[in-house]
């Protein structure tokens, strides 16, 4: 069957608002349901301005499709899809946690989300780890992004990324701005998270949108699919931080990047290099890769590694 007939029940027409704060039950039940919700009020205004005062000089300075290379001067097929994938007119400023104290501490440092994310996630409250913290900004001009599921090439593997499965990513956009329509807002597909085919994407006319004030966030279970939208704007940005987090087993049991220094490492093996973290990494085996980067360079390049 296509599109909403995969779903059980009612197809949803519009994702449902709770405020921030809400029982963390009730949040879930939402998930549950949907993949996904919006909750409203994450943050004040005055905090909205904050992040956004932090921020924004990073922002500003980054060049439009900064994730990796430009699709004109790509040297893999890792790198040609990492480009269409993240955006030609899109910026992406990463580890978000070390450059705003209003967020880290308002927003990460939050009882309430974390009381959400350990609903929605195996696992107590303070467990998993944060798998990424990013501002996405998508200018005018920039084209949808195609249909996802978060971490999925990743996680599939491990036998995760399936309807009967524990949720293994959630992931909270938090919008810095008002995000209509027009300037992008984040197509989602309501129960997609339930499908027994996962292999299967569906198409954008099933989709849709997540609009957000400045100060909201979409909250999503990591196998809902979804996707950037168009931005169809002259001169609005859209601009939300994105935080996910994963199960805390992603980390290796040895803090290897703290025991050895990149120095010694040079002498290593490629493949020692990318065993002990000091290479992006791909589920492919390819380089460079998707995961595992410093201002969104694979870390090899930054380390000096190549």
């Amino acid at each position: 069957m296509n599109g909403w007939g995969k779903t059980a029940g009612a197809p949803a027409r519009a994702l449902q608002r709770l405020p921030f704060g809400a029982p963390a039950s009730e949040v879930g039940e939402v998930m549950a349901r949907h993949g996904g919700l919006v909750l409203t009020g994450v943050l004040t205004p005055d905090q909205v301005h904050q992040v956004n005062a932090d921020l924004d000089p990073l922002v500003s300075a980054l060049p439009p499709g900064n994730f990796g290379s430009e699709v004109s001067s790509v040297t893999s097929r890792s790198e040609a899809d990492e480009a269409a994938y993240s955006g030609s007119r899109t910026r992406h400023l990463q580890h978000c946690y070390k450059r705003s104290r209003t967020y880290r501490e308002g927003f990460l440092g939050s009882e309430v989300l974390g009381g959400y994310v350990s609903t929605v996630m195996p696992g107590a409250m303070g467990a998993p780890s944060l798998y990424a913290s990013v501002v996405i900004e998508i200018a005018p001009g920039e084209s949808a992004q195609g249909l996802h599921r978060d971490g999925e090439a990743f996680f599939a593997p491990l036998g995760l990324n399936h309807a009967g499965g524990p949720c293994y990513l959630v992931n909270c956009l938090l919008a810095l701005v008002d995000v209509t329509e027009e300037m992008g807002a984040t197509r989602v597909i309501p129960g997609s998270h339930l499908w027994e085919d996962f292999s299967d994407f569906s198409s954008q006319d099933q989709t849709i949108p997540a609009t957000l004030k400045a100060g909201d966030m979409l909250f999503y279970n990591g196998k809902m699919l979804h996707g950037g939208g168009a931005n169809t704007t002259r001169d609005r940005h859209r601009r939300v931080l994105a935080t996910a987090f994963s199960f805390p087993f992603i980390m290796g049991e040895e803090a290897w990047p703290f025991t050895v220094s990149p120095e010694e490492v040079r002498g290593y093996p490629r493949r020692v290099q990318s065993m002990l973290g000091f290479r992006s990494k791909s589920h492919h085996g390819e380089e460079p890769g998707f995961f595992w980067r410093v201002d969104t360079c694979p870390l090899e390049r930054s380390l000096g590694l190549d």
